[in-house]
């Protein structure tokens, strides 16, 4: 199946096109991650508590799972560029809709809203650069879009909370929050609109004519009707599937480090605070120059030497990240785990991402993308209502360990799912492509 592009005969990656979808991407998060700091203060301003807030954090995620799937037919039927666009535009929206929140619980469908853009606008992002990505530097590409969302936490998050410092946390100092992150999230949809829809998109399965009915009958031995089995085939083609089967082991092994994430977005400042170790900020400033770093090194290992020498090197940085914070009790301690969780997450999110699409046939890109990406809603969002009420019975330290020990587990499953369906590499076999 060749793509329009044609990146299946180009070993090019650094396009117009490429480089618009980065700008999208890091734009869009931009948006995102600038509410990481505005809505916990926001839900207090709002007279809300700590309740309220696990259950807006919950709600972002379960509308992500319910839409996610729909995400990847969507892609298919209309173009990947359509989607990233509504995502992108429907985030700057949520974001400006926060304004007008009166209480905690206004701010549920309006997270809802936000999450629906957030389900759409990645799923979409990381389709283009799977279209547009030669297979052989597939790795690589996908790790350039990880250090382009990266990027977003380095500065937005300070941004908004130095907002809130200098207007207040009131109204005023509010609403330019959400106004610096809808604007951000407007710059993702202009550059998404830049796009060309005809470089992004791959040519769909043809659809069979009445002479492959005929054979499709004579060889099954059936007794439909003749135009019945054409139909069949043809509705086949024109809609992927909602969860695309070759895309469920990646998606497993990807929800065992998922799921460290909700311990880490639920109590990493009480652990901070409750251990004296400093400015929970700072944990993220290190897992974010990190992961930065180890991506850009990730993806052409990945692509030269095979998926499984970053993914299992990844899972087991992550799980030694969240035993050094299961037993922090100095800064030093806290930083590192920073380190190693930044260096587990750049090198797995490229091997993981590259191995879902070299799993997945062509007409199934999208869906396997959406597929793969559930593992934030269900590990990272929806894994919220797990590590809270086990924190209580064992102590929060204590949660983080327990997660650690998951993602060694997915290191142990992927190493024996990978011995019994290895994937080649593109550059030695058609992966689907």
């Amino acid at each position: 199946m060749a793509q329009r592009n044609g990146a299946s005969q180009s070993n090019r990656l650094w396009t117009v096109d490429f480089i618009l979808n980065l700008l999208t991407a890091h734009f869009m998060f931009a948006g995102y991650t600038a509410m990481l700091t505005v809505i916990p203060p926001y839900v207090l301003f709002r007279h809300g508590t700590e309740w309220h807030l696990g259950i807006i954090v919950g709600a972002f995620g379960i509308v992500g799972l319910l839409i996610r799937p729909f995400g990847g037919q969507w892609i298919y039927a209309f173009g990947p560029k359509r989607v990233a666009v509504a995502g992108t535009a429907i985030v700057a929206i949520g974001s400006l809709c926060y304004i007008f929140a009166l209480s905690p619980w206004w701010l549920v469908p309006m997270r809802m809203l936000q999450g629906v853009g957030l389900a759409l606008g990645p799923v979409a992002t990381s389709t283009i650069v799977a279209n547009l990505a030669p297979p052989t530097r597939r790795a690589e590409a996908m790790a350039h879009m990880g250090n382009a969302i990266n990027a977003s936490f380095l500065y937005s998050p300070f941004i908004a909370s130095s907002i809130l410092f200098y207007f207040g946390s009131n109204t005023i100092g509010f609403t330019y929050a959400f106004v610096f992150s809808a604007l951000a999230a407007a710059v993702a949809m202009i550059s998404g609109m830049r796009i060309s829809a005809s470089r992004i998109a791959f040519d769909k399965p043809a659809a069979p004519t009445a002479n492959t009915a005929v054979r499709y009958r004579v060889r099954r031995g059936s007794s439909r009707n003749f135009d019945e089995p054409a139909a069949s085939a043809s509705a086949a083609a024109d809609k992927p599937p909602l969860i695309a089967k070759a895309a469920i082991f990646p998606t497993l092994v990807f929800l065992t480090y998922t799921f460290t994430t909700a311990p880490t977005n639920t109590f990493l400042p009480l652990l901070a605070a409750q251990q004296k170790l400093g400015n929970p900020g700072l944990f993220y400033t290190v897992f974010s120059a990190t992961s930065i770093v180890a991506m850009g090194v990730s993806g052409p290992i990945a692509d030269r030497y095979g998926r499984s020498t970053v993914i299992i090197p990844g899972l087991l940085s992550v799980a030694v990240a969240m035993f050094v914070l299961n037993g922090a009790f100095f800064q030093a301690m806290f930083l590192s785990a920073g380190f190693f969780a930044g260096l587990g997450f750049g090198l797995l999110q490229p091997g993981i991402q590259s191995l879902t699409v070299d799993r997945v046939p062509l007409r199934e890109r999208s869906a396997g993308m959406a597929t793969l990406q559930q593992a934030w809603d269900i590990g990272g969002s929806a894994g919220s209502f797990i590590v809270g009420p086990l924190a209580t019975p064992i102590g929060i330290a204590n949660v983080f360990g327990v997660t650690g020990i998951g993602a060694l587990l997915g290191a142990l499953g992927f190493v024996i799912g990978n011995a019994k369906s290895p994937a080649a590499l593109p550059g030695r076999a058609s992966a689907g492509d």
